[in-house]
């Protein structure tokens, strides 16, 4: 269940990202704010997630590594995640 969380969060990291660099092509620069505030947010609740999932015991140290692994695109995050 944990790691389902977790891996809805990086998804939802990855497409805030997106969201961020279009939003900064177009020229919106409100919503490339709002973009960034909502992705920092979000990547700030996955460290906390994951930090509090291991230290209870929740998820390993590899998956707990795996969880923290750099986050590069929605694609990227939806192959290795199997779905």
């Amino acid at each position: 269940m944990i790691l389902d969380r977790i891996n809805l969060m990086r998804r939802l990291i990855a497409a805030l990202g997106e969201a961020l660099y279009l939003a900064h092509d177009t020229g919106a620069h409100d919503q490339a704010s709002a973009f960034y505030a909502l992705r920092d947010k979000a990547a700030r609740d996955l460290g906390e997630m994951t930090r509090n999932a291991f230290t209870n015991g929740g998820i390993s140290e590899a998956e707990a590594q795996a969880a923290m692994r750099p986050i590069y695109s929605s694609q990227n995050e939806m192959s290795r995640s199997g779905a």
